[in-house]
């Protein structure tokens, strides 16, 4: 395995793509304080030596009809349920996106759920017993757009490659450059100055 070097440059340039991974090359090369080209050739470079594996955007779950989060974490898990089973009873309640299994018997999940989550709470305590179950809902801040298929042609592209550039997301979803464009603003959060 290549050793990978990473500098402090390195590490500002993560941190900004950490924050915002569709940031344009020129607004990460003006705030760390190096060229463009220099800018492009370090990320293009801890991509390939996997400094960086993948890039995140981040969505908002309401548009897929989502309401809230539920932090769910169980405790003194019976050894004899598998665990598979347990993600299966989980999973009544909503969509599993994290699992983190942890020492002496507890897991913790986060999953996206739609309204009515709560009532199944119950239910899945029961289900889980002898286990103990804790959760924590957090409602999601409603959007005021009308989301289009387009509009989720754009997201899926942006999901395979973050840093995908405008013309060959039109490319691949056969839409204007302009459209594109156009539906992005409405995806991408206007960034805090």
């Amino acid at each position: 395995m290549q050793q990978t070097n990473i500098d402090d440059i390195d590490l500002r340039i993560i941190k900004l793509l950490a924050r915002d991974s569709r940031s344009p090359y020129k607004d990460i090369a003006s705030t760390v304080g190096i060229s463009l080209n220099t800018t492009k050739d370090r990320i293009n470079r801890m991509v390939s030596n996997g400094a960086i594996e993948r890039l995140a955007v981040r969505i908002n779950p309401v548009i897929f009809g989502y309401e809230k989060e539920c932090i769910l974490t169980l405790m003194d898990i019976d050894k004899t349920i598998k665990e598979q089973e347990i993600l299966n009873m989980v999973s009544l309640v909503g969509d599993v996106i994290v699992y983190v299994k942890h020492l002496k018997g507890t897991a913790g999940f986060v999953l996206y759920v739609r309204a009515g989550a709560e009532e199944k709470m119950s239910t899945l305590a029961d289900l889980l017993k002898p286990s103990t179950l804790e959760t924590i809902f957090v409602s999601y801040r409603p959007i005021s757009i009308k989301v289009h298929s387009s509009d989720f042609k754009i997201i899926k592209s942006l999901l395979s490659n973050p840093r995908m550039l405008i013309d060959r997301i039109a490319k691949e979803v056969l839409l204007s450059s302009k459209t594109v464009v156009i539906n992005h603003m409405y995806i991408k959060p206007k960034s805090k100055k």
